[in-house]
């Protein structure tokens, strides 16, 4: 009787372990993803506040203001009267319109004038050195035609002119500070491509903060920086308060295609940051892009992240110099964690160390052994390919071969619920994961989603290897399922494989991979040699914080992977993933069949499949710009 009540009372913690962990999860993850609350402008003179700021927002997104509009006169009179009362001095640079922009113009407007002028506006806020390099704020005044900016790039043109408020008040820096406000941004960098090569103030600038938009809302990313980061990253760990950046980011963006104004920068090898909101992806280039779909407290994030850093480059006795590439990520908003890309090998000797230890420790109870981890791979390998397929094929269903652009942006908090709600359903069947009543129905899941994958047109070899891997593991699956150290185990060693390749190939990436997996590492290891049979309640709370402080971090990290690259390729999920089935493992594995758990991952899937049908058969987005529909 004792021992049935001691087993029920563990269960219990089991249950309120994993309860908690989830609260906490999605209570740290969802405060990490949204902006910081708005600053009022009764806040102190030194200090951001979009509430101040959005007084210019307002002025700036009143109406359309593209390249050679008389519209853009408005908005260059207005940035040069608010420059000059903030005691700037000011310029104007006058470039004739390159053919790719003149293009450009006629595209949107057949009656444009081939000949238009772009005219780039600078302002110098005297420091009190004026032969040390410079300090540049860049941001570009003209909109793409028919969209206010709202968002792209009004935000960046009010912040610049709030965080120069706000440092006047703070004293004269050291060093100058130079604002760019380019022209012709929109229509192939045309303002930046003609100051920075040429213009001899450019040879007096040392450092650029550039300030961009690819929507209206959401956290501001510091998301690219120039080549050879070290010690700008290390500059901005030490001054910025709440970061939201990381070097998997300046990696992937550095693969992509896209540009902005500071890709000129970088190519002339300045040292320099970029900055950019990816929330309210439907406002982006929209004509819908007013100044009231501008969320302010994406506003007031940009401008207290630029503000720390632009103060700190300003008064910095040396700007950063060329130096190894940073590792780099923030933890939850709440500060960088830096080190050498060599590092990380020590971070995945530890956690190596976690993992022999865990085995070791689970091994001395006997409840663990080679052939069970290896069927613990195996499950691994299934959720792996189901989980892929299943997040290809919904994406597919979609609408995903042949989008509008935008309105695959208009889509993307609905997308983002798909591939959230595939991913949960695979989940559910992978902790009960065993095999089926008939050997052949393990088959059945993997060979119709790979069959569908090929005839709605799926990348081919992708779709026909994670077929495989889904039928040849679900055929072999075990029949009493997977045991609880067999499966952690095996997630943990999967995860540190994945990680290992990484480090070697990419260790600008590695880390998100090589940190959580050395916290499970090291918790497996404390369980496993203190209580390997989860005997008492504490274990489990070991567990729900290795849960939290693994997982926590992903949640705002995995939702601005998918604001930057989920549309055209959700299946880059599959890492979080993997990460998310890792860290659950040993507290929400299923011991025994449960019909309940089949319901609600059959549940889940349904819910995705009517998303993906309704973004499919839904009218185009009335957000989408008008000069998408001739793409």
């Amino acid at each position: 009787m004792e021992g049935t009540a001691a087993r029920d009372w563990n269960g219990v913690a089991r249950i309120v372990a994993l309860a908690v962990a989830i609260i906490l999860v999605l209570w740290i993850g969802i405060r990490a993803a949204n902006p910081p609350a708005v600053v009022p402008t009764t806040a102190p003179d030194m200090a951001f506040s979009a509430e101040r700021a959005m007084v210019d927002v307002r002025t700036i997104a009143l109406r359309p203001h593209p390249t050679s509009s008389a519209d853009i006169l408005r908005v260059r009179t207005y940035l040069t009267d608010r420059l000059h009362a903030l005691g700037l001095q000011t310029e104007e640079r006058r470039y004739m319109v390159d053919p790719v922009g003149a293009a450009t113009l006629k595209r949107w407007d057949p009656k444009a004038n081939p000949a238009s002028e772009i005219v780039d506006l600078i302002g110098i806020l005297p420091g009190r050195d004026r032969l040390l390099p410079a300090v540049t704020l860049m941001a570009h005044m003209d909109t793409v035609w028919g969209s206010p900016g709202g968002g792209d790039d009004t935000i960046g043109l009010a912040s610049t002119l709030e965080v120069l408020r706000a440092i006047r008040a703070r004293g004269m820096p050291e060093r100058d500070i130079v604002v760019l406000f380019t022209d012709g941004e929109e229509i192939g960098l045309s303002g930046a491509k003609a100051f920075w090569p040429t213009d001899g103030l450019a040879d007096h600038i040392g450092a650029v903060v550039n300030l961009e938009a690819r929507g209206a809302g959401g956290r501001a990313t510091m998301f690219e920086t120039g080549d050879l980061n070290g010690d700008m990253i290390r500059l901005m760990a030490s001054s910025v308060r709440h970061p939201v950046a990381n070097s998997m980011s300046v990696m992937a963006y550095r693969l992509m295609p896209n540009s902005t104004d500071f890709t000129v920068t970088r190519d002339k090898g300045l040292p320099g940051f970029n900055f950019a909101i990816m929330g309210r992806a439907e406002y982006y280039h929209s004509p819908r892009a007013t100044a009231d779909r501008l969320d302010p407290r994406s506003l007031q994030d940009m401008g207290g992240q630029v503000l720390d850093l632009v103060s700190a480059l300003a008064n910095a006795k040396a700007l950063p110099q060329d130096a190894e590439d940073a590792v780099f990520f923030d933890v939850a908003g709440h500060g960088l964690i830096v080190y050498p890309a060599g590092t990380g090998w020590l971070v995945l000797l530890i956690a190596a160390a976690g993992l022999g230890a865990a085995w070791v420790g689970a091994a001395r109870s006997k409840l663990v052994r080679p052939a069970g981890v290896g069927t613990g791979l195996l499950g691994m390998l299934w959720l792996a390919a189901h989980g892929l397929l299943l997040i290809v094929v919904l994406n597919l269903v979609s609408g995903s071969a042949h989008p509008n652009y935008y309105d695959r942006l208009a889509a993307l908090p609905r997308l983002e619920a798909l591939a959230l709600l595939a991913s949960l359903a695979v989940l559910a069947g992978w902790l009960g994961w065993r095999r089926l009543p008939r050997r052949v129905l393990g088959l059945m899941p993997g060979a119709v989603l790979g069959l569908l994958g090929l005839v709605l047109g799926g990348p081919f070899v992708l779709i026909l290897f994670a077929a495989l891997i889904a039928m040849v593991s679900g055929w072999f699956a075990p029949a009493d399922g997977v045991t609880s150290w067999n499966g952690w185990i095996a997630a943990i060693g999967l995860l540190l494989s994945v990680a290992v390749i990484v480090q070697a190939t990419a260790p600008m990436a590695a880390w998100i991979f090589a940190w959580p997996v050395m916290v499970l590492a090291i918790a497996a290891a404390i369980v496993a040699w203190s209580d390997a049979a989860f005997a008492r309640p504490w274990s489990w709370a070991v567990a729900g914080l290795a849960m939290v402080v693994t997982v926590a971090p992903l949640v705002p990290l995995a939702h601005l992977a998918f604001l930057g690259i989920g549309g055209p390729l959700p299946e880059a999920m599959l890492a979080f993933l993997l990460l998310l089935a890792a860290a659950v493992w040993p507290l929400g594995r299923i011991e025994r069949p449960d019909r309940r758990v089949l319901l609600a991952a059959g549940a889940l899937l349904v819910a995705a499949l009517a998303i993906a049908v309704q973004v499919r058969t839904d009218p185009i987005a009335e957000t989408i710009p008008a000069y998408s529909l001739d793409k």
